[in-house]
């Protein structure tokens, strides 16, 4: 087994690193359940420094389940998403040593870290919501024809396309609008993500207050609204250039039900838990570290 060599990779200490989770309709060798981290950051994993995990809207997100008679198990949605990132590190050979016992604590440590930060970010919140929703809305249609991508591979296949362009409009306006907005106590900030001199283009750092819930202190770190943005809008763009390719054969959406993170509320008897009281900070580091 490998281990991670955290002094070969450099890590920022005023970058908090945002990371956020989607459903993703491609799998890969690493990735069976495709539940992605973005950015793949792992810098502050290998020096075991915290990344500010963004959650998406769930009130907003219950509501659209609701409607549409579904229900997710975050619990299970963050577990792999999270075990994505951390295989995903362990992929990286070369950064790796032979002490098992600094891996595990290194590891513990971010993901200690990870968990006693907190900020109010609007904007990233409200973008990772829209993906979450859209996506629902297109694994409910799906489920509803019923159709698969074997069986019913051209229908399959347009409504995931249609599910891709409606995140990169999303996306390609969010950036064209050039607007970003944070939050500071009580009081929404309009800022820019980027600044366009000569027909270039040059991302924004931008400062967000972070608060420590043990100590309750704040302080300011920075992050590129614009990178994540971007990256969000090149996956999709990947993702429909794939699917515009009929020898790519995406996923089938029932992998999610498989794995008991997607359900139709009917198949579940008495639900006792409200998706919007789960968070990434209910998971114990038994949970998320169970795949050592």
């Amino acid at each position: 087994m490998p281990y991670f060599k955290p002094n070969q990779v450099k890590s920022f200490k005023q970058d908090i690193a945002p990371i956020g989770f989607y459903f993703d309709i491609f799998s890969t060798p690493l990735f069976q359940i495709p539940i992605l981290p973005i950015p793949l950051r792992i810098d502050k994993i290998f020096h075991g420094e915290p990344t500010l995990l963004i959650s998406p809207n769930l009130k907003k997100i219950e509501r659209t389940c609701k409607k549409l008679k579904l229900y997710i198990d975050f619990s299970q949605f963050y577990k792999t998403g999270i075990r994505n990132l951390l295989n995903y590190a362990r992929s990286k050979q070369l950064l790796f040593f032979k002490k098992k016992i600094e891996d595990i604590d290194i590891i513990r440590k971010w993901w200690e870290g990870s968990n006693k930060i907190a900020t109010d970010n609007p904007d990233l919140v409200e973008s990772f919501t829209f993906i979450t929703t859209q996506f629902l809305k297109t694994y409910s249609l799906i489920n509803k024809q019923n159709t698969t991508p074997i069986l019913d591979n051209n229908d399959y296949i347009n409504r995931l396309i249609e599910y891709c362009d409606s995140i990169i409009i999303y996306f390609r306006t969010k950036i064209e609008k050039n607007l970003y907005f944070s939050k500071t106590g009580s009081k929404f900030n309009l800022e820019k993500l980027y600044i366009e001199r000569r027909k270039k283009y040059f991302p924004i750092q931008v400062k967000i207050p972070i608060n420590d819930v043990i100590s309750n202190e704040t302080y300011d770190m920075e992050f590129v609204p614009y990178l994540i943005y971007d990256d969000l809008l090149e996956s999709f763009c990947y993702n429909k250039s794939l699917l515009l390719n009929t020898t790519n054969i995406p996923i089938n959406l029932k992998v999610y039900e498989d794995n008991k993170i997607i359900n139709k509320t009917s198949t579940i008897d008495d639900i006792r838990i409200n998706s919007s009281k789960i968070a990434l900070n209910k998971l114990t580091i038994e949970e998320v570290f169970d795949i050592y």
